[in-house]
């Protein structure tokens, strides 16, 4: 009986351990989702117009963002700090919406985001892609925080630890 209440105190705390340390990314997984979902979108709007460079590039920017989504999952049993597949990824991501910012203000925009079509539009894209560039940034800065131990959740790991 007492082995049996010992083994479920264990798994127990196991279990807390490991959520703590999987939701040190919890603003990863979130950020990676929504680029994931917006490239998506980009993809399925851009394939009527049947503009290959948009097509291309919202497909390669989908598989990258998968990319990070599935070393994202992969944190419930890595105890890994780094996530060097989301570091990579979200860089390539600034550096994409950088360069989509700035041919969208050319009529070469137009075969990245054949369906924009009036200044409202326009607009709008290019606040996404502004938002893009300071959620990427944010993210970076929280992955470089978890490698060095200033997050949060390093502290109330350490109390949790030290509780049991």
């Amino acid at each position: 009986m007492v082995d049996e209440k010992d083994e479920i105190a264990r798994k127990k705390y196991e279990d807390n351990l490991k959520y703590l340390y999987f939701s040190r990314y919890l603003m990863l997984r979130y950020s990676v989702s929504a680029y994931l979902f917006t490239n998506i979108f980009w993809l399925i709007f851009s394939l009527p117009y049947k503009r290959i460079t948009g097509i291309i590039a919202a497909a390669i920017m989908t598989i990258f963002s998968a990319a990070a989504a599935i070393e994202q999952l992969s944190k419930m049993h890595n105890r890994d700090l780094d996530v060097p597949i989301t570091r990579i990824y979200f860089w390539i991501q600034i550096v994409v919406n950088i360069l989509l910012i700035i041919l969208l203000q050319f009529p070469i925009g137009t075969y990245f985001f054949p369906f924009v079509s009036d200044q409202s539009s326009k607009v709008l894209i290019l606040t996404i892609l502004l938002v893009g560039i300071v959620l990427a940034g944010c993210c970076e800065v929280r992955i470089k925080n978890i490698i060095n131990g200033k997050d949060r959740y390093t502290k109330v790991i350490a109390t949790f630890k030290k509780s049991h």
